[in-house]
């Protein structure tokens, strides 16, 4: 009797060809996956191998981005608590993992069809306001993950390709012809001043959400309506808690946050009449962001802000400030309600999704160009 009948081989063969899978994909270039933890086996790995191999192995086996990937699909289909979503920076700071905001920053994932819906939308909402004698400007508010990269831990720093997402984004708005402002080197140069970015919340502070303020205003061809932080601001105070502890599940850490403290008049309070019609209730099925719309009885121009939260608190005491009316509303991944331009006729119209958030990747508005990456 044979050792294995003829219908069985077929499935032997399948067998271990599935268990050579992962030294097959040794082979072929690395695919997008969760950042490696280890690079490279310790010293004298051969006398405890099993200590001191095994986790170089774990992050080394070939298809492993598409494995991982998977296995992070089917535990949030079956439910399981999600995992660790932070890391740990070198000065006891938190970074989030969610979205691949690490990948993004460090240039391991970069997705070209994103980018490219993004230079879609930036060209239709230029031209939109080209045709009213209004400004567009397009900014993107840095990952803290980009804008504190040197307080990311050696392991993923070491694997840092370039470019990145947002150095795609830079070029292509520069050949485009967008006015673009890259906060990147504005967050340089200006931390030596004090703290730009929350070590345990995932947004920057009230004073990297000014300075980016008065690049746009620069950018949108205003330079009178930037604000000197002296002018701003009163001073600092300790900030207890964030978001990035939370999800983590750990108790407050020290050094604590700074928090600026906004002073008047440029931090209210501010006498504002709400605008009706304007802002709709937000689309079913979508969450609703507190989209706001008002006059605020002062001269200035009409501003328009599609963001998120790194602009929708923090840019509320300048908006209101220095614009005649203004309008904040959620980006939705490139679905916002396009009417809310055409009703509230901006001035200036500034498009500024987070960094993370900035490929729309949800955004089946408009047909993708062959060969979309």
């Amino acid at each position: 009797m044979p050792l294995l009948m003829a219908f069985r081989r077929w499935w032997a063969l399948i067998f271990v060809a599935l268990l050579s899978l992962p030294t097959i994909g040794l082979l072929f270039p690395a695919m997008p996956g969760p950042m490696r933890t280890v690079l490279a086996p310790e010293a004298r790995w051969w006398e405890h191998a099993s200590a001191r191999l095994d986790p170089y192995i774990n992050n080394a086996f070939g298809f492993r981005g598409p494995v991982l990937t998977a296995h992070r699909r089917y535990l949030r289909f079956i439910g399981s608590p999600p995992g660790i979503r932070v890391v740990d920076g070198t000065d006891g700071s938190l970074f989030l993992r969610d979205e691949n905001a690490l990948e993004q920053s460090i240039g391991q994932l970069v997705r070209l069809q994103g980018v490219e819906r993004l230079a879609i939308l930036a060209e239709e909402l230029q031209q939109k306001m080209a045709a009213s004698g209004g400004t567009f400007v397009l900014t993107l508010p840095p990952n803290a993950a980009t804008a504190r990269f040197d307080k990311l831990p050696e392991y993923i720093r070491a694997q840092r390709h370039q470019p990145n997402e947002y150095d795609l984004v830079a070029a292509r708005m520069k050949r485009d012809g967008i006015t673009f402002v890259d906060l990147r080197p504005i967050v340089d140069e200006s931390a030596a001043s004090g703290p730009l970015y929350y070590r345990y919340d995932t947004h920057w502070n009230a004073l990297a959400a000014l300075l980016a303020f008065n690049a746009v205003m620069d950018a949108a061809g205003r330079p009178e309506l930037a604000i000197a932080p002296s002018l701003a601001f009163s001073g600092t105070r300790r900030r207890a808690g964030g978001d990035l502890l939370r999800v983590a599940g750990v108790a407050d850490r020290e050094p604590a946050d700074v928090e600026y403290v906004w002073k008047p008049p440029v931090g209210g309070p501010h006498d504002t009449t709400p605008l009706t019609g304007i802002v709709g209730p937000p689309p079913p099925g979508t969450e609703n962001y507190g989209f706001n719309a008002y006059a605020t009885g002062h001269a200035g121009p009409r501003v328009m802000v599609i963001g998120d939260s790194f602009t929708q608190g923090f840019w509320s005491n300048p908006l209101a400030y220095r614009a005649s009316a203004v309008v904040w509303i959620h980006h939705n991944a490139c679905e916002f309600d396009r009417g809310v331009i055409d009703r509230f006729t901006p001035d200036i119209l500034i498009y500024a999704p987070t960094e993370r958030f900035l490929t729309c990747k949800n955004w089946s508005r408009t047909p993708l160009p062959e060969g979309g990456g």
